[in-house]
């Protein structure tokens, strides 16, 4: 009895691409509509676009259909929204919208190589319909988008991110101590000490091994959180093979010894609730736990001390410690069976238009409609009110329902936005003055090896099949390094592992493709 491989993601997609061909595609090259003057009625394009809502049920019917009218008026185009569901339902209904003979899909997110044999090459779309699309992001983002022939394939969900990964401490216990904040290992080290002996309850708080490597492997390191190229056989190899790693775990694991890290950093806790504890010292994690979560928990708290301050660059032994973040190939696509693709991207271009300079059409598409729910308080340096707070019910507000460009790009000129509060006093909204400020202040961090290279997962793992078992070897035994489990002097056995897990297979396949982009 034989038993039937498991065919990829991508394979089912194709398949189920196959599966629903015929009319359906015959329908990709008709046009936005008739060529008028010969007194035919031009036909309304209705796009549809798929993507995940802050409300998994929607906003308030009237102020969507209130946005989707005055996007209409504005563009020509009846824009619409499959909203997926939170979590691993949300690919399965992504995998039917695309398949689907019925449901129509113009747009949706995902990392590219992934999709690539059933979306559509967007050269030609974005050089007519689309240039203010290719300027709203720089060269470095575009370079995601593309293969290594030069084809884009999607406009860019996100990109090359200076922002994601500073360390931040807690403003007040530094000034307790009179101390500022730290620009060296040894001064962080040093802060932390400090916070301890006034209060004992004071951790450090990893979110996870990833993204402590993210903070501080570059301390140890040369080329921090990154792969990188060995000159011994000029091949691709892991973060942890580089010189340095193993001085970086023992400092984790003297951290570990001593109770600074937070015992439950590694096991995915809900650090939004530890946030509330105000024991957290030092923050090691995703940025926007800080600048979102932080941010409302102190807000509703009434909390007038109690804060949290970054620093823009923490300097170790072998160098900046913090690694940029390369963000990924996640793109903006728009499949072979679109029905108005030229629609599609004049609609997101319409978001980008006159930016950075104008932002409204980026708010329209976030906030809604201008006057009722938002408002101008000083136009030309991008002032406005948003009339619903964020974290307002999903009944009283639009819910972003017709967002097709989050990340980098306009998400970086509409930072300037401030929010007015009902008292009169103006503030930064903290998150986006974050993404506005540092965004693009790459020198604070080490910049990745293959940060210009969108890697084909799926390629990798269709030829190495082990390489998910192997990515979570190393971080479970990285881990217990970190947590004592396993003592250092065990490094060269873990080395020898490697080998059998499958290194010279993950060296091999990762190599091949960072050579497409770096002959």
């Amino acid at each position: 009895m034989t038993t039937a491989t498991k065919p990829t993601r991508r394979q089912f997609l194709q398949g189920m691409g196959i599966a629903a061909t015929g009319a359906v595609l015959a329908a990709c090259a008709a046009p936005v509509a008739p060529a008028g003057g010969d007194g035919a009625a031009m036909e309304t394009p209705e796009v549809w676009f798929a993507s995940g809502n802050p409300c998994p049920g929607g906003g308030n019917p009237e102020r969507t259909a209130a946005v989707q009218e005055l996007i209409l008026e504005e563009t020509g185009v009846m824009v619409n929204s499959h909203i997926l569901p939170p979590g691993g339902a949300s690919t399965e209904k992504l995998n039917l919208l695309i398949a689907s003979g019925t449901q129509s899909l113009d747009l949706f997110t995902g990392n590219w190589p992934d999709f690539k044999g059933i979306t559509l090459p967007l050269d030609d779309l974005l050089e007519v319909h689309g240039t203010d699309i290719l300027a709203g992001h720089s060269d470095l983002d575009w370079r995601m988008m593309k293969d290594f022939e030069g084809t884009t394939w999607g406009y860019p969900r996100l990109g090359l991110m200076g922002h994601t990964h500073f360390p931040y401490f807690r403003s007040d216990w530094l000034a307790e101590a009179g101390l500022e904040v730290p620009d060296s290992w040894d001064g962080m080290e040093h802060a932390y000490e400090a916070m301890k002996e006034s209060h004992d309850e004071a951790v450090i708080v990893a979110m996870g091994r990833r993204h402590l490597m993210y903070n501080t492997l570059g301390a140890f390191t040369d080329h921090g959180f990154s792969r990188w190229i060995d000159p011994a056989d000029n091949m691709l190899k892991p973060p942890e093979l580089q010189d340095g790693y193993q001085d970086w775990l023992a400092k984790m694991n003297e951290w570990w010894e001593n109770g600074w890290l937070q015992q439950e950093s590694f096991a995915n806790p809900d650090y939004r609730a530890m946030l509330k504890t105000l024991t957290i010292g030092i923050w090691l994690g995703w940025y926007s736990r800080m600048t979102i979560w932080w941010d409302q928990i102190r807000t509703e708290a009434g909390y007038e001390e109690e804060d949290y301050v970054l620093s823009l660059k923490i300097t170790g032994p072998a160098g900046v410690a913090k690694t940029n973040n390369a963000g990924s190939n996640t793109a903006y696509m728009i499949p072979r069976k679109s029905k108005y693709p030229e629609a599609m991207i004049k609609y997101a271009n319409w978001i980008y238009e006159d930016g950075p300079d104008d932002v409204t059409n980026y708010l329209i598409a976030s906030w809604g409609v201008p006057g009722e729910d938002w408002e101008w308080v000083d136009k030309e340096n991008k002032v406005a009110r948003l009339h619903s707070a964020g974290s307002s019910v999903c009944e009283e507000k639009y819910s972003r329902d017709f967002q097709v460009t989050l990340g980098l790009g306009p998400e970086t000129w509409a930072t300037a936005v401030k929010l007015q509060n009902d008292d009169g006093e103006v503030e930064w909204n903290r998150h986006w003055q974050h993404i506005n400020t540092y965004w693009n202040q790459y020198e604070g961090g080490r910049m990745p090896v293959d940060f210009d290279v969108p890697y084909d997962r799926t390629a990798i793992r269709d030829a190495f099949p082990g390489e998910p078992d192997f990515e979570r070897f190393v971080e479970e035994e990285s881990i217990k390094f970190i947590t004592g489990a396993r003592p250092i002097v065990e490094w060269g056995n873990f080395v020898d592992e490697l080998h059998g897990a499958g290194l010279d297979q993950w060296s091999e396949q990762y190599t091949q493709q960072y050579r497409l982009y770096h002959p």
